[in-house]
């Protein structure tokens, strides 16, 4: 991901990489095979590459030269034809005016501070063509479910938040604000929704999220503890409350994606 202070951590990018095409559903019925598409802060490339078979061109954009370099591995042994992935900054895309007929924000804009995301979605206008869409699928932690709901489990919900370091309190609950957040800075929200990653199906689904969930805070906390972010205690009682969880035949876990479609009015 390109996320202003945000290292490439690879046990993050693991747990992405195994939604892609959900994380771009929503999008589905506004695309058409001539439309090109830009996807900013593009990590690893799988999200980009579920783009592929729907659209003429894909783009994946992301500051970081190790997830680029891993996003294109992954594209030649794809075989994606109309996929490319750039290095570059957002808030300067390497892009001319109107190029972009979608330009797509998954898990990015949350990160962000008020300046930053302003000048994000500057450059999200310049590079889109009028009439052209910006679409976001981020995070909402207030509907976010849960259960049983320990404080052990609330406890590694908190980690994570630590570990992304938010410049402000309202980024948990970013999702739930993205149309009024597009409005202020010019764009017509033309479709709003959301849906949640499905962490719990069924008896396979709540071990492979164990297993995921302890990889992840295992590999973040050499980082969490060297910011002093968090303590092992901390890390070793949040790993431990997930692996009872994973032993109740009843747990729930759904994690909450709030998603935001609006356009670029033309004649402006």
């Amino acid at each position: 991901m390109a996320i202003q202070g945000l290292g490439y951590n690879p046990a993050i990018l693991q747990f992405q990489a195994k939604r892609g095409g959900e994380s771009m559903a929503f999008l589905l019925p506004f695309l058409n095979s001539d439309m090109a598409v830009l996807d900013v802060g593009c990590g690893p490339g799988h999200v980009t590459a579920a783009f592929c078979p729907h659209v003429r061109d894909v783009i994946g954009l992301d500051v970081e030269s190790r997830a680029i370099a891993a996003a294109s591995a992954m594209r030649d042994a794809g075989g994606h034809s109309n996929l490319q992935f750039v290095e570059g900054d957002m808030v300067a895309m390497p892009f001319d005016d109107e190029t972009f007929d979608v330009v797509f924000f998954h898990a990015v804009l949350y990160h962000q501070n008020t300046v930053v995301l302003e000048s994000t979605l500057e450059e999200a206008w310049r590079v889109l063509k009028p009439g052209g869409l910006i679409a976001t699928r981020d995070t909402d932690a207030g509907g976010n479910i849960l259960y049983p709901e320990t404080e052990g489990l609330r406890l590694s919900l908190n980690l994570w938040q630590r570990w992304y370091e938010h410049s402000s309190g309202d980024a948990v609950t970013f999702g739930r604000r993205q149309g009024a957040i597009l409005r202020s800075h010019g764009f017509e929200p033309i479709w709003a929704g959301g849906s949640y990653v499905n962490h719990s199906a069924d008896a396979s689904a709540r071990a492979e999220t164990v297993v995921d969930a302890k990889r992840s805070l295992h590999g973040l906390a050499g980082d969490l503890i060297a910011k002093n972010l968090a303590s092992r205690l901390e890390i070793d009682t949040a790993v431990s409350a997930w692996e009872t969880w994973g032993m109740e035949s009843d747990s729930v876990y759904l994690r909450c994606r709030c998603e935001c479609i609006a356009a670029r009015p033309r004649g402006r």
